[in-house]
């Protein structure tokens, strides 16, 4: 079993959660259309990217190359990022 610390771990979207672009936040909401999450610019920007095909280490790369953060930051805000959004359950199970 993938878990979010392997370095395999691809994190997709729950088919059952859906983001909405609101003015000046993006909101993910269930199945019910409760809300789950608000993320702000960075964290949204991160979510985008978790569609099952990166890694954790492309995701920060591409968040390095976006925002011009060190590496260790970047690699440390993807998976705070990660491990918050999976704990609401916004990503599948691997």
């Amino acid at each position: 079993m993938t878990t979010i610390h392997s370095d395999d771990y691809r994190p997709k979207p729950n088919p059952q959660v859906t983001g909405r672009d609101l003015r000046d936040e993006y909101v993910l909401l269930g199945s019910a259309g409760d809300r789950i999450h608000v993320l702000n610019d960075t964290a949204r920007e991160i979510y985008l990217l978790c569609d099952g095909t990166r890694t954790l280490a492309q995701i920060a790369a591409a968040l390095r190359a976006t925002y011009d953060v060190p590496v260790e930051k970047a690699r440390a805000d993807v998976l705070r990022v990660i491990e918050e959004l999976d704990a609401a359950g916004v990503f599948s199970a691997s």
